[in-house]
């Protein structure tokens, strides 16, 4: 009778068990499916530059320090570290329990026996290899700037020395030690980038010049890793079994969808096809039902006026400083009822360090609007030109051309019958098109920020698709060169900011957001800085 009350017992306990599972709000080990927009080329993370190559190494590498869900830094591959009273050592000591992801896909490289023949040891000496490879200026790492403080960095960056002069060694087997030149307060969040992500050396040199170009050829430490890549499909990953981090991986997997389409993405994110996504304002506004999703808003888009510099007329910068000055700003209304004039060419998402680039009440040094002195300019760009007018188009998204009729009308007014424009809408898609092909006199067009870092915003104005100037490369070089102080990099992006908006190279209108959605089955995904560093290791679902 004992034994038949103890087995009805156990019944009972197993039965709650099973229940209480059942209304659990979310669990573990499930699968989960994000939306990339590119292709990637290769999962190397030391050469990782789309966004989808940068996803896949957030995921599947952890450095010595990693970015956690509240945006602060904690411990990584580092269990834990240590920084001289002076700034300018840091020494981090390893858990020694780190290991590579091994799997089947290595045979090709490591051969048959791999798991008995490769020591799957995540050594020091793996995170000298890794920085050595970011600064290497024949690696082309878009991360390397983040190392310029460290010892040596910038004569290896110039192709001056050679990278075995890096401030970066490992003092033992488990102890990294790194040497800066200057003080760097950005120093623990550049080695979280993917430039700073462990390489092992002799796997590297094994795969023959082939290292990440598919998921055999690469070798991870972070909570997940690829184990299937298929182009112009997707990109599966799935959790690293080894991983021994401070926090335990909840997915069994997550899957990266290849989108060349962008358009379908918000009715997948809806349906629950997709788990997260970013979405632009427009493509979140036109979803008929967000009810079932989880919605943050980040103010990163500066929709601005933007002058095309290879337009003989548009680069003349008192033509441009004309436009600028004629716009007429009570016109932005017509953009919609919530919008917020932009008081600066950087959105409010930037930031310098953990804080703020711009105050809530801060606002850049823009031209403001001046009827007087936009018909004065305009007299004077018609001299320097050589015309008796200047005939211009611009292009708009078709939800926008209200708003750039009237601005139109505005300058017509202003500059008079010297003065003729037109107005062309398109969708987004043409627009898109538009731009990359530099098809375009001026277009109204959304200049979103891909990272927090206002430095990365600023640097896109380097290229040729804008009229800068070698002053303006100068301070971008002032900010580069600033990176080791949150005070004075502030400084150098507000200089380089000011430049922009003082010389017309564009005449920013609105700050917009973009939205990060999750389904509310889910729950923990988080991202930091940009669509690129979005993490999975803590996501759940019902």
């Amino acid at each position: 009778m004992f034994k038949k009350w103890i087995a009805v017992l156990m019944l009972i306990v197993l039965m709650a068990v099973s229940f209480s599972g059942c209304f659990d709000k979310t669990k573990a080990g499930k699968t989960f499916a994000m939306p990339i927009t590119d292709e990637p080329t290769s999962l190397d993370p030391q050469i990782a530059a789309s966004n989808a190559e940068r996803l896949v190494a957030a995921n599947c590498f952890e450095g010595l320090v990693r970015i956690a869900s509240d945006g602060t830094v904690q411990n990584g591959a580092a269990q834990s570290y240590t920084v001289s009273d002076d700034g300018l050592v840091y020494t981090f000591r390893l858990r020694p329990n780190g290991h590579w992801a091994l799997f089947s896909g290595h045979k090709e490289v490591l051969g048959e026996n791999y798991k008995d023949t490769f020591d799957p040891t995540v050594y020091a000496e793996d995170f000298v290899f890794a920085l050595q490879r970011a600064v290497d200026p024949q690696t082309g790492s878009e991360d390397a700037f983040l190392f310029s403080a460290i010892h040596g960095a910038h004569a290896i960056l110039a192709g001056q020395a050679d990278v075995s002069t890096l401030g970066v060694q490992a003092t033992d087997a488990f102890t990294v030690q790194i040497t800066l030149d200057y003080p760097d307060e950005n120093l623990l969040y550049a080695l979280t980038s993917p430039g700073a992500m462990p390489c092992d050396r002799e796997f590297f040199e094994r795969t023959a010049g082939r290292y990440g170009l598919k998921a055999g050829n690469l070798l991870c430490n972070g909570p997940f890793h690829p184990s299937r890549w298929v182009a112009e499909s997707s990109i599966k990953l799935v959790q690293n079994e080894d991983y021994n981090g401070e926090q335990t991986v909840s997915p069994a997997s997550v899957t990266l969808y290849y989108n060349a389409d962008a358009s379908a993405v918000p009715e997948k994110v809806a349906s629950g096809t997709y788990d997260a996504a970013f979405l632009t304002k427009d493509e979140f506004d036109a979803l008929s039902d967000t009810e079932d999703l989880s919605v943050q808003s980040l103010e990163n888009t500066t929709c601005s006026f933007l002058f095309n510099p290879k337009n003989a007329g548009l680069a003349n910068e008192n033509l441009r400083k004309a436009l600028c000055l004629a716009a007429d700003p009570s016109k932005v209304s017509l953009l919609g009822e919530d919008v917020q004039a932009a008081r600066g060419l950087v959105p409010p998402y930037c930031k310098i360090g953990a804080g703020a680039y711009r105050a809530a009440d801060s606002a850049a040094a823009m031209l403001s609007y001046d009827p007087q002195a936009a018909k004065t300019c305009f007299e004077e760009a018609l001299l320097e030109l050589g015309a008796t007018s200047v005939e211009i188009e611009v292009l708009c998204e078709e939800q926008n051309g209200e708003y750039v009729r009237a601005v139109v009308q505005s300058w017509q007014k202003t500059l008079g019958v010297k003065f003729v424009a037109t107005v062309k809408t398109v969708d987004a898609q043409t627009l898109q098109a538009a731009m990359t092909d530099g098809n375009y006199t001026v277009a109204l067009y959304p200049l979103s920020a891909d990272s927090v870092m206002t430095s990365a915003f600023l640097e896109r104005f380097s290229a040729d698709t804008f009229a800068v100037d070698s002053r303006y490369t100068d301070l971008l070089a002032k900010v580069r060169a600033s990176t080791g102080s949150f005070s004075d990099l502030r400084t150098a992006c507000m200089a380089a900011e000011d430049h922009l908006l003082q010389h017309a190279v564009l005449l920013p209108v609105v700050w917009q957001g973009s939205y990060f959605v999750t389904n509310q089955d889910t729950k923990d995904i988080y991202y930091y800085s940009s669509k690129d560093y979005v993490y999975f290791i803590q996501a759940t679902k019902k």
